[in-house]
C-alpha cells in the first residue's frame, strides 16, 4: 500500500507495561478510536509464539480501522503475518535488505539520530524516519534529549517524512511547533493514560495542528512530479478558472462532460470532480462516477486492507453547489453520492449541513461531541454516513474522515467576492487526492488555497487593485509567482 503522510501524524507505539487488566489489542483499538494513524508493535519482552499471537490480534484491529501496522525490528515476523511494514534501528537489519524481503509496497521506517544517518536511510529507501529522543524517554535508559534545533535540521535534511519520538506527551507536544516534523510517535503518552481514547483525541488535536503547515508544500511537489489528470465536470461559470488553477499547481485538467465519453476518460484520468452547479451534466456525472467506481473495484478486488480503494484508486470529489437552497440539486447529489461512493465531498457549511440532515441515516448530528463547532459536527456526521472525506469550507475549513478532524484556518473574505474560488478548490482537491487520498491531503489543499488567497490579497492591496486584480493575483499565487 505504501506510506501516506497522514499515516505519520499520530503514531502509536505499544508497550505492555501499562496493560492494567486490558489486552494489548484492546488498548490499541482505544487509540485507534481516538485517532491514531499508524501503530507499531514494539515489545522487547515478548518473543516466539506469544509475540506472533499479539501481532496477529493487533493486525486484525488495525485492518478494521484501515490503519497500517508496523513491527519493530522483526522483519521476518512482519513478512509472516502480512503486516504493512517494519521499523528498524541502526543496529537492526538494513533498510535495503528489509525492502528486498518485504517488497516495494511495504512501509520501511528507520531510526535516525543524526543528519548523516537520516540521509543514509533515505538513500537506502526508507519511507520515513523516527528521530529523537526529543524529550528523552523512559523506554530507553541511554536516550538523551535531542536539541530541538538539531531535530529540525534532521527534518530539513531529507525529503521523506520525519516523525518525532521520545517522551512526547499532551503537556509538551506543542514545544515542537515549527520544527518541520510530519508526525509524532508516542508510547507512554498514549498507553499510560487511564483513558487511552480520550488522551489520543487530545494528542490528535495538537498533532494535526502542528504537522499540517508543512504538508501543502510536500503534497504539491508530488502533484508537480506526477502531473495527475483531473477530469472536471463543473459549471459553465468556472470551467476556465478550474482548468487554469489545476495547470497552475502542475495538474493536467480535462473538462470532458458528454455521457458517451465517460468510460474512456475514466480509463485515462487520475481523479474525477463533479460539481452540482452543472445541472445540465447530471447524466455525465453519474456515468463518470460509475465508470470510476467500476475501475476502482477492479483494482482493489481481493485486497485485505480496509479502505484500499481510497488509497490506491481514482478519487471522486463531489461539490454540492446550491444543495442548501435547491431540493432538486440536493436530491440529485444524494443520489450521486449513494451510487458512486465518492472519496470526498466539499461544500460550504450550509451545503454540508443540508446533505447531512437530509440523508437517510443512522447517527444524527446531535450524537457527536457537543464541544465541536456545528459545521464540524455536520461534516463528521456526513463523513460517517457516506465513508467520504468531507470538507466544510468557511472562516475555518473543517476536514474530516469521520474519526479525525482537521481545522484549517486562514484565507480571506475576498475569496467570496469573486466567482469560482470554491469550485477551484474542489478541482484542486482532485489533484491532491490523486497523489494521496487522505483527509490530511484534503486539509493541505485547503491550507494551500488559503495561503495563496492571503498572498493574492496582499499583492492586490499593494497594487491598489480591486476584485479583478485579486482574481488575477490568486491565479499567480497558485502558480507560485507571488510568494
Amino acid at each position: 500500500m505504501g506510506l501516506k503522510l497522514e499515516d505519520c501524524v499520530l503514531y502509536a507505539v505499544t508497550d505492555t507495561s501499562w496493560l492494567r487488566g486490558q489486552t494489548l489489542a484492546q488498548q490499541v483499538e482505544a487509540a485507534l478510536r481516538g485517532g491514531a494513524t499508524m501503530v507499531q508493535l514494539r515489545e522487547k519482552k515478548l518473543e516466539g509464539e506469544e509475540l506472533e499471537r499479539e501481532a496477529r490480534e493487533i493486525l486484525a484491529v488495525c485492518r478494521k480501522y484501515g490503519v497500517p501496522l508496523l513491527i519493530n525490528d522483526d522483519v521476518m515476523l512482519a513478512r509472516k503475518i502480512g503486516a504493512e511494514g517494519v521499523h528498524v534501528g541502526q543496529s537492526d537489519m538494513a533498510a535495503a535488505q528489509a525492502r528486498e524481503l518485504l517488497g516495494p509496497d511495504a512501509i520501511i521506517g528507520v531510526t535516525a539520530r543524526t543528519i548523516e544517518q537520516a540521509q543514509a536511510a533515505e538513500k537506502a529507501g526508507a519511507d520515513y524516519l523516527g528521530s529523537g529522543a526529543v524529550f528523552g524517554t523512559s523506554t530507553k535508559k541511554d536516550a538523551k534529549p535531542m536539541d530541538p534545533a538539531y531535530f529540525q535540521k534532521i527534518c530539513e535534511s531529507v525529503s521523506i517524512p520525519v516523525v518525532a519520538i521520545g517522551g512526547i506527551t499532551a503537556d509538551n507536544i506543542r514545544q515542537l511547533q515549527g520544527r518541520k516534523m510530519t508526525g509524532f510517535a508516542i508510547v507512554s503518552g498514549i498507553f499510560a493514560a487511564d483513558d487511552i481514547e480520550a488522551q489520543t483525541k487530545k494528542l490528535w488535536k495538537d498533532a494535526q495542528a502542528l504537522c499540517l503547515p508543512g504538508q501543502p508544500q510536500r503534497l504539491r511537489a508530488r502533484v508537480e512530479k506526477s502531473r495527475p489528470v483531473v477530469q472536471c465536470i463543473t459549471n459553465i461559470v468556472t470551467v476556465n478558472d478550474c482548468a487554469n488553477a489545476l495547470l497552475a499547481i502542475g495538474g493536467s485538467p480535462t473538462m470532458a462532460h458528454h455521457p458517451e465519453e465517460m468510460a474512456d476518460f475514466a480509463a485515462v484520468s487520475d481523479a474525477l470532480v463533479c460539481n452540482m452547479g452543472a445541472t445540465e451534466s447530471l447524466d455525465a456525472m453519474m456515468a463518470a462516477g460509475l465508470a470510476s467506481k467500476t475501475r476502482n473495484s477492479e483494482i482493489t478486488e481481493g485486497s485485505e486492507m480496509a479502505g484500499a480503494a481510497e488509497k490506491n484508486c481514482r478519487p471522486i470529489v463531489i461539490d454540492p453547489v446550491g444543495c442548501a437552497s435547491s431540493a432538486f440539486r440536493r436530491g440529485k447529489c444524494l443520489e450521486l453520492i449513494k451510487a458512486v461512493q465518492p472519496s470526498c465531498i466539499r461544500g460550504n457549511a450550509a451545503e454540508i449541513r443540508a446533505l447531512a440532515t437530509d440523508h437517510d441515516t443512522g447517527r444524527g448530528v446531535d450524537d457527536l461531541e457537543t464541544e465541536t463547532p456545528y459545521a464540524a459536527r455536520s461534516a463528521m456526521d456526513l463523513a460517517r454516513k457516506t465513508g467520504a472525506i468531507v470538507v466544510a469550507s468557511g472562516e475555518t475549513d473543517y476536514v474530516t474522515d469521520g474519526i479525525r478532524l482537521y481545522e484549517v484556518k486562514g484565507g480571506t473574505a475576498w475569496m467570496s467576492r469573486v466567482t469560482g474560488t470554491g469550485c477551484m478548490l474542489s478541482s484542486l482537491l482532485g489533484a491532491f487526492l490523486a497523489v494521496e487520498n487522505s483527509a490530511l491531503s484534503a486539509a493541505a489543499c485547503c491550507a494551500m488555497m488559503n495561503a495563496c488567497a492571503e498572498r493574492a490579497l496582499a499583492e492586490t492591496v499593494r497594487r491598489q487593485g480591486g476584485t479583478g486584480t485579486f482574481h488575477i493575483c490568486l491565479m499567480d499565487a497558485l502558480s507560485g509567482r507571488i510568494r
